[in-house]
């Protein structure tokens, strides 16, 4: 990911809407205001706008916190909407491979989590591998892509096994088996 569009942002703004209400959105801009005001209201922010990766992680991570309790939990559930908002595998997953499926996580996670990368390895015909790498700073988007994984797995519904899954402070690993 490189920057996110107005619609992003408002997507988040919006689950935090329906967790905590109107004022949850006004401690979330409170939060995302502290050091220099970024929005003064959430009509600030245009659908087609395009924001830094900065700014996409900062509003994140804000709505993480306002929505209380563990930040492990709070970025995991926003991955899974995050995950969820990407309908798109709902139709492509009738139509493609195991294979592609794993392919398509691996643009999606680059797509709409920041501060981490992906890849994926083919170890053998059946066997593939997904990695999630945190960049500088963007270890806590490892709970985030986490999330999104799962949610696009339970809408795709596939032939495709998670064998063996690994998490470290740095990494996140997905080891498939396609059948």
């Amino acid at each position: 990911m490189q920057e996110a569009t107005g619609s992003d942002l408002k997507f988040i703004i919006e689950y935090v809407k329906q967790r905590r209400g109107a004022s949850g959105v006004r401690m979330m801009l409170n939060v995302l205001n502290k050091p220099s005001i970024l929005f003064t209201g959430v009509g600030d922010i245009g659908r087609t706008q395009i924001f830094p990766e900065d700014i996409y992680k900062k509003v994140i991570e804000s709505a993480a916190a306002v929505l209380g309790g563990d930040m492990k939990t709070r970025m995991n559930q926003l991955g899974y909407a995050l995950g969820d908002r990407a309908k798109m595998t709902k139709f492509i997953a009738k139509f493609s491979t195991p294979k592609q499926l794993v392919r398509l996580l691996e643009d999606g996670i680059i797509e709409d989590i920041p501060f981490v990368k992906s890849s994926v390895n083919e170890v053998s015909k059946h066997i593939t591998i997904l990695r999630v790498t945190a960049r500088k700073n963007g270890e806590r988007f490892l709970d985030a892509a986490d999330g999104y994984i799962t949610a696009v797995l339970d809408q795709a519904g596939r032939s495709l096994t998670i064998s063996e899954k690994k998490m470290s402070d740095t990494e996140l690993s997905y080891k498939f088996v396609l059948g």
